[in-house]
């Protein structure tokens, strides 16, 4: 029995064979991501994310994910979470 070969944390097995279901049944790779926004107050929104759909099928997280967004005092919000920037910020850096 050979090990798990994980490289950076992330199980290239796994990946390897998830390449090979899409370019056997390439609708595998449609997805769609949703989310939930409310308007609190000033800039300040929360949302929520519950599931996606991908490998044709409506897939739940595992947990509800929430999020706050806000502006510094200074851009006339109350700071109770990033900014859209940050937001997008760190979108890019994952």
């Amino acid at each position: 029995m050979s090990a798990k070969k994980i490289l950076n944390g992330v199980d290239v097995e796994a990946v390897t064979s998830l390449i090979a279901a899409v370019k056997d049944k390439p609708d595998l790779a449609d997805s769609q991501f949703r989310i939930d926004n409310e308007w609190l107050d000033g800039g300040h929104n929360r949302t929520t994310v519950k599931g996606f759909y991908s490998a044709c099928q409506e897939i739940p997280h595992t947990r509800e994910f929430v999020v706050e967004a806000d502006e510094p005092p200074i851009l006339a919000g109350k700071d109770q979470g990033l900014n859209p920037v940050e937001h997008l910020l760190n979108a890019l850096a994952s």
